[in-house]
């Protein structure tokens, strides 16, 4: 679906996030899922777009947004500095997520903006780390790589027409 979208009208970006361990809880692909779609509709939508209210010419213009569940080696990462000023490192959970944003023009300047590591925390306390960075719509195929182990855990957002195929 990505691959035919028209490549002069959508710009294409890579988001890959970590989210923060709690206690001894095992998160569930649910629960992860609930962290993303609040982070993206709950706070990084809104900000994009100045408002929690969404008309239909606000609905067209959002991205579309594929996002897929995946298990990874866990790594230590540097949170913080302690009072020596020595690195507080500490492990993501293994399950994390990895999005495809398909950013129509009303939005590709402020995701352009966002580019980096770490850019995204803000919205989320959930989060441990982000990383966005712009891509081509074959960029799926990666992010998608474990979607024969979590068939029916993929999320989709944005509005899409027949026009845009």
């Amino acid at each position: 679906m990505l691959c035919d979208l028209p490549e002069d009208e959508f710009t294409f970006f890579h988001l890959s996030t970590t989210y923060h361990p709690y206690q001894d809880r095992n998160y569930t692909s649910k629960d992860l899922n609930n962290f993303f779609i609040n982070f993206y509709l709950k706070q990084l939508l809104p900000e994009l777009f100045h408002t929690r209210k969404w008309s239909k010419t606000k609905k067209i213009n959002q991205p579309i947004v594929l996002c897929f569940l995946d298990d990874h080696k866990i790594d230590p990462v540097v949170i913080k500095n302690d009072l020596a000023n020595e690195p507080v490192y500490a492990n993501s959970i293994r399950l994390h997520h990895h999005a495809i944003i398909a950013s129509r023009p009303s939005t590709t300047e402020q995701f352009q903006s966002l580019i980096g590591d770490n850019t995204m925390l803000r919205y989320s306390g959930k989060m441990m780390t982000s990383n966005l960075v712009q891509c081509d719509a074959d960029r799926i195929f990666y992010a998608s790589k474990m979607l024969w182990k979590y068939p029916n855990d993929y999320l989709m957002f944005g509005y899409q027409d027949s026009k845009s195929l």
